[in-house]
């Protein structure tokens, strides 16, 4: 028997139904609409989260319901497979989430984290008011379709943990009102597309102006790093304006990425964590990464970057995390790292740098962790690297961790006995 008010509602143009228990859910399963009867066509929005109903999508009548435009099935005991629902043309929201939803999507548009699997279903494209599409934390395979940038009011696109290949559509640069975009933890490959630069109202993932957060590691990706991925004006190689002006965090490592840091980052002037590690950049540190007065993280380490350490990096005074090991870097250790006191970890491992350890590294107060081994260094362990009174091995450093700190280098003397003399016995162990 189908509520009463049902009938009572008959009388409107638009209506929302919501229920509050399973009978009332259970009774809208059980009513066949006809061609006779026009009152479901007339519900746009329908809410029956949470009331415990069971069965499967295929029993609600969503063909006949041509004006939905908001659907919540959440939290229910709904299962089998998802049927296709592009004959929604108004929808906006659907949520089936915390349901036991399996088997292969033919899902059209969702909120859903369960056990799908399968390809993305190319008629999402035909959901052209689609706000919300979040289909993260399951097992779709296969590419991100091109027909997705048809989605031009999408604001809100989750394909995070899955297993989705292939490259980045460059369709995705037409949804213009994206601001939310989470693409992680997938095998997509191929390099970042520039037309993301359209996206403008992008608040997370990749902004322009309003991108506080981008995170593409552990993704594969290859070729170089787009200059152009601020740029809100992409005509031309010359980012000219539209830059990320509010991201501050920029995660890039474990990819495939090549080619030259691009001096444009400089005008990602409130960066406060760069990661570019574990990637294939080549050339030489830009010193315009001296410019990023706010970072406080950098992480260049496992490329292929060469040349010397820029002077430049004193400049980044709020800095606390430097790691540039395990690259090509050559040439003396900068006596400029000495202006970074707020530093507390040190990275140059595994390098080709070589000459004395200057003095001034003794004004790194905060420093706990300084890894120099692999290197061609000389001369003696200075005296000064005694006033460091947080880390202990050397001296007074109560708290530094230096395994290998001289290893594969040629520092076989100190001027005063700050290091216990099995440290170099080892070191010099290893190398003869």
């Amino acid at each position: 028997m189908v509520p009463k008010i049902f009938y009572l509602l008959q009388f409107f143009t638009l209506f929302t139904v919501t229920f509050a228990s399973t009978e009332q859910a259970t009774a809208l399963l059980k009513w066949k609409a006809n061609k006779n009867n026009s009152l479901l066509g007339r519900i746009n929005r329908l809410n029956i989260s949470n009331v415990g109903v069971s069965g499967t999508l295929h029993d609600f009548p969503f063909s006949s319901l041509p004006f939905l435009e908001y659907v919540d099935l959440s939290v229910n005991q709904l299962s089998g497979i998802i049927p296709a629902l592009g004959n929604l043309t108004n929808l906006v929201y659907l949520d089936l989430s915390s349901n036991q939803f399996s088997g292969k999507s033919h899902l059209k548009s969702a909120r859903n984290s369960a056990s799908l699997f399968g390809p993305i279903p190319s008629e999402l494209g035909n959901l052209k008011n689609l706000n919300d599409l979040e289909l993260s934390c399951n097992k779709l395979n296969g590419s991100i379709l091109i027909t997705l940038g048809d989605l031009t009011e999408l604001k809100i696109l989750y394909f995070h943990s899955n297993q989705l290949s292939g490259l980045i559509p460059n369709e995705l640069g037409n949804s213009k009102n994206l601001n939310d975009l989470e693409l992680c933890n997938n095998q997509l490959s191929g390099s970042i597309p520039i037309t993301l630069g359209y996206l403008t109202k992008l608040k997370f993932l990749e902004n322009l102006k309003n991108l506080t957060h981008l995170e593409l590691s552990y993704t594969n990706l290859t070729g170089t790093i787009p200059i152009t991925l601020g740029n809100n004006q992409l005509s031309g190689s010359t980012i000219t304006q539209g830059y990320l002006t509010k991201l501050k965090f920029l995660y890039l490592y474990e990819n495939q990425l090549s080619g030259l840091i691009p001096s444009e980052l400089r005008d990602l002037k409130n960066l406060n964590d760069l990661e570019l590690s574990h990637n294939n950049l080549t050339g030489t540190i830009s010193i315009t990464l001296g410019d990023l007065t706010q970072l406080k993280i950098l992480f260049l380490y496992s490329n292929q970057l060469s040349g010397l350490i820029p002077n430049e990096l004193g400049n980044l005074k709020n800095l606390n995390d430097l790691e540039l090991q395990e690259n090509q870097l050559s040439g003396l250790i900068s006596f400029i790292l000495g202006d970074l006191t707020h530093l507390k970890i040190l990275y140059l491992y595994s390098n080709h740098l070589f000459g004395l350890i200057h003095s001034e590294l003794g004004n790194l107060k905060n420093l706990n962790h300084l890894e120099l081994s692999h290197n061609n260094l000389t001369g003696s362990i200075l005296i000064t690297l005694g006033d460091l009174t947080d880390p202990t091995e050397l001296g007074n450093l109560k708290n530094l961790i230096f395994q290998d700190f001289l290893c594969n280098s040629q520092l076989t003397s100190y001027e005063k006995p700050l290091i216990q003399k099995q440290h170099l016995d080892q070191c010099n162990h290893y190398n003869s």
